[in-house]
């Protein structure tokens, strides 16, 4: 569980909260930066289905599959991640999987469905959108900055892992999966994240970073 004060936290933190390597590069978030992601996920959530909505996210590891489950968790909203969702009791169906987002609006056209385009700079999603189907980038910049909702604390998706109590101090470093709750975890000690992609030189890349 995250509780709602990491917001405090991470608005008064200039320095980094997340940082993301994948092999595409290297992307940084500062405290500012992820509550504002985190928030306007939040808004979007609550504005669109109240604060009881069930949401699926239908994406791999990556620092937009992460923001999306902690701004809706954040709404009270119930979240799983995995392409094995049950949509029959979701509210919210987000996805990269283009086939599968024009499956599911056809198949439930009062399913909200989602594009979400995983480019770590993108800036909404790169082609023609099925029918039924709106641009996840696009619905939630649109959002206000800071949250305009009430959220409350914030519960893992079903499913992912509780991590044991931490045993260290400074920077997690989190290689590869399970993420979540080692995230929430060490954001809810005030500690910083670095999360790399699996397959990468993790060595180089905590050299890099100064952590050893």
């Amino acid at each position: 569980m995250l509780d709602p004060s990491v917001f405090a936290w991470m608005s008064k933190n200039p320095a980094p909260v997340l940082t993301w390597y994948t092999s595409e590069g290297r992307l940084e978030f500062t405290g500012p930066v992820m509550v504002r992601w985190i928030a306007k996920t939040a808004n979007y959530v609550v504005e669109m289905f109240g604060e009881e909505a069930a949401v699926a996210l239908g994406l791999p590891a990556s620092w937009r599959t992460l923001v999306w489950a902690t701004g809706a968790a954040f709404a009270g909203a119930s979240v799983s991640v995995s392409d094995n969702s049950d949509l029959s009791v979701a509210d919210l169906f987000v996805t990269a999987d283009e086939d599968a987002a024009s499956r599911a609006a056809s198949e439930d056209p009062g399913l909200v469905v989602l594009l979400q385009d995983l480019g770590m700079m993108s800036f909404g999603w790169a082609g023609d959108l099925p029918s039924g189907v709106e641009d996840a980038i696009f619905e939630v910049n649109i959002q206000p900055d800071s949250l305009v909702v009430d959220v409350v604390p914030a519960s893992l998706p079903i499913g992912e892992e509780v991590p044991a109590p931490a045993q260290a101090e400074g920077t997690e470093v989190i290689v590869g999966s399970p993420y979540m709750g080692r995230v929430w975890q060490a954001w809810s000690e005030g500690r910083a994240v670095v999360w790399i992609e699996e397959g990468l030189d993790v060595d180089r890349i905590l050299s890099q970073e100064q952590l050893v």
